[in-house]
């Protein structure tokens, strides 16, 4: 945990979805996939919210939103963010696997879009879905993010050959973990999920899966050529991939997929 909360300590995840063309378009497809949820007045809970991109969004839609995340910094930052842009919502500093402080079936979304990152047992995964059907009200909408290890393994292809060894990509292909000591240290602190092990996650937790998105689409593949866009270029490449990025064949080679389920009744 102390390895985790020491990953984020001092990251800035705002310039990291925004900073270039290809990191945000993985914020502007997770904003597209979630508008239909994020309704003025809807209670939002999001598990795992860093400096707070997305819940100071949501409050800025209308949403009542609370905010949980486990690193110090992170939780310090999203404050003095919130105060000096004047947006109300809810912080509390806590793990994604015990939101006990939140009330039963008081929320209409909750968004878990870091957790699923770190959280490398299926017990702590489960806890954490768990967390979210308790919170939630009937009906109510869960979005899990998720890193593609598909797409981890093609990474390290491209940017890290030292780890294409038998040991690494065995330990990937079957754990979804990598403890090489030659790795970067997020890699180290990483779970890195299929897609369809997450669509079971939520189906054999009480969730009926709605959607499921590759929010990179192979944009991270050609990042090169995405991140030199005009904006222009990039409004028309967003269109494109918005209307092609639930193809099922575009799961595994994205860097992060959405799932969206719904509360079973």
């Amino acid at each position: 945990m102390e390895e985790l909360i020491a990953q984020y300590t001092g990251a800035n995840e705002d310039e990291r979805l925004t900073r270039q063309y290809i990191a945000q378009l993985e914020f502007d497809t997770t904003m597209h996939k979630l508008a239909p949820y994020l309704l003025k007045g809807k209670s939002v809970c999001e598990l795992g919210a860093a400096t707070g991109r997305y819940s100071l969004n949501f409050a800025k839609l209308g949403c009542g939103v609370t905010a949980v995340e486990l690193a110090p910094d992170q939780v310090n930052i999203l404050n003095t963010k919130a105060k000096s842009e004047g947006i109300e919502l809810k912080v509390f500093e806590g793990n994604a696997c015990d939101v006990s402080f939140i009330e039963s079936s008081s929320q209409d979304v909750c968004v878990i879009l870091g957790p699923l990152y770190h959280l490398k047992t299926l017990h702590e995964r489960e806890l954490a879905v768990n967390e979210a059907l308790r919170i939630l009200k009937p009906n109510g909408v869960l979005a899990i993010a998720y890193i593609s290890r598909f797409f981890v393994a093609g990474m390290f292809a491209q940017q890290f050959p030292e780890l294409v060894t038998p040991e690494v990509l065995s330990e990937l292909n079957k754990h979804g973990t990598v403890s090489n000591t030659k790795a970067d240290s997020f890699f180290k602190v990483g779970y890195f999920a299929t897609p369809s092990e997450i669509e079971s996650l939520a189906k054999e937790n009480g969730f009926n899966v709605i959607g499921h998105s590759a929010t990179d689409g192979f944009g991270r593949y050609i990042s090169s050529g995405v991140n030199n866009f005009t904006p222009s270029q990039y409004q028309t490449w967003l269109d494109y991939h918005l209307e092609n990025c639930d193809e099922p064949s575009l799961l595994g080679s994205s860097n992060h997929g959405l799932v969206i389920a719904r509360k079973a009744s």
